[in-house]
């Protein structure tokens, strides 16, 4: 059934020519119409402006809802998270504020073990409900489409464990979720003398498992100093393109080791983080379609050095935003405050901020077609916020600025009636 949306402020489409992509000076051009309307089903139908309605739907017996004189803007896109986990790391991160590095706390068997200890231990229900309220509170601050990777199992069983629990969590819950493996997210304990094994039963049991059965979309590596080399990640990331597993790369955030090199080399979909690119890799983003996903909120967590977004947007690359949502150097799901950082510390302006996070965030998983922006055919996944202006995602700062999420064109939370569900 359709429905009329009237009385809105302004409706930021972040229109994006066919390719998806906003690059350079366009990435601030968020294609605003000032006092609109929308008509929408599962999929957006008609966009202009409120006197255009007023002609167009004067006789049509259409239901309408008045936004109210709010501000709506398509729904962000989170396109790394590691949302499905078990256990707490707070006492790592009360070790880094007093100065303990991420990499020591790695070295003493914390980190990303510790996690993997948790996980393993943890049944499938258990995962489920914690991630399932990770997703909620996503949801609630904006989040309609979002990625879940593995990578705390580091074991046939576990990885499989916890892709079923993301295929759960995206059969049971409105928001849009894309699975992601990441079973190159380090060497485990058992396989610590044995590296070269990890990686071949990676290749020859765990890809060829998650492909045949179609249980993720992508295939990630953790290439940098400490995980796995660039050689490594290629060799990983070339066998999941075997079993139908796009690549991405988790590349450079500790070091330049020439990860970014090798998303290019595979045509990665995103390669992430990215703190300590070499510069000269830079203008290759402007030349592929590999998406440079940056992820602040890490940069932040861990007192490292924001990664260089400026530079990425003048080149031209497609820069996305995401929170990469994880418990060990990024516990946050509210991507709004990923946009503030963005801003504040990486030097982007409000409207690349919003791009990134919304069309260049779908771009990043391969689903600029469907999402990420207001445009007629694309599913209807939008916010309404709570005051006539996208300004106030990043100046009132700190709390949450949506008031209405709607997802398919049916409205899936509202923050204005005590945070409920509908």
């Amino acid at each position: 059934m359709s429905l009329l949306l009237t009385n809105i402020s302004e409706l930021v489409t972040v229109h994006t020519p066919q390719s998806g992509r906003k690059t350079g000076a366009s990435m601030g051009q968020l294609g605003i119409i000032s006092n609109a309307a929308m008509l929408v089903e599962e999929r957006i139908i008609w966009i202009g402006t409120q006197a255009q309605a007023d002609r167009l739907f004067r006789d049509r017996s259409i239901e309408r809802y008045d936004c109210r004189g709010r501000a709506v803007m398509p729904g962000f896109v989170d396109s790394h998270t590691h949302m499905v986990f078990a256990g707490n790391r707070a006492d790592e991160f009360s070790q880094r504020i007093r100065g303990v590095s991420y990499q020591q706390i790695a070295a003493r068997g914390g980190g990303i073990m510790a996690t993997v200890r948790a996980t393993r231990a943890a049944s499938e229900e258990e995962l489920y409900t914690a991630a399932r309220q990770l997703v909620f509170s996503a949801l609630r601050h904006g989040t309609t489409t979002l990625e879940i990777k593995t990578g705390y199992g580091l074991s046939v069983e576990s990885e499989l464990k916890m892709l079923r629990v993301i295929a759960q969590l995206a059969a049971t819950l409105p928001v849009r979720i894309v699975a992601t493996l990441l079973g190159a997210h380090a060497v485990p304990p058992e396989f610590a003398q044995r590296r070269d094994d990890y990686i071949a039963m990676l290749c020859t049991e765990l890809i060829p498992e998650v492909g045949r059965a179609g249980l993720a979309r992508f295939c990630d590596v953790f290439a940098d100093e400490g995980y796995f080399t660039a050689a490594e990640a290629e060799r990983i990331l070339t066998a999941g393109l075997d079993w139908g597993l796009q690549p991405k790369i988790h590349a450079d955030e500790f070091a330049d080791v020439g990860a970014a090199s090798v998303a290019i080399a595979v045509g990665a979909a995103s390669a992430d983080h990215l703190l300590h690119i070499n510069p000269a890799m830079i203008p290759e983003f402007a030349r592929w379609r590999t998406v440079a996903t940056l992820l602040p909120g890490t940069a932040y967590t861990l007192r490292l050095p924001m990664p260089p977004a400026r530079a990425l947007i003048d080149a031209g690359a497609t820069v996305a935003l995401a929170t990469d949502c994880n418990p060990g150097s990024c516990l946050t799901e509210n991507i709004q405050m990923v946009l503030s950082l963005a801003v504040q510390l990486g030097g982007m302006t409000i409207e690349e901020a919003v791009t990134a996070a919304t069309a260049h965030g779908a771009a990043a998983l391969l689903l600029e077609q469907d999402v990420g922006s207001i445009q007629v055919g694309k599913y209807a996944d939008f916010l309404i916020l709570d005051s006539p202006s996208i300004a106030d995602l990043v100046y009132h700062f700190g709390t949450n600025r949506v008031a209405e999420v709607w997802i398919g064109g049916r409205c899936v939370a509202n923050n204005s009636v005590g945070n409920s569900f509908l």
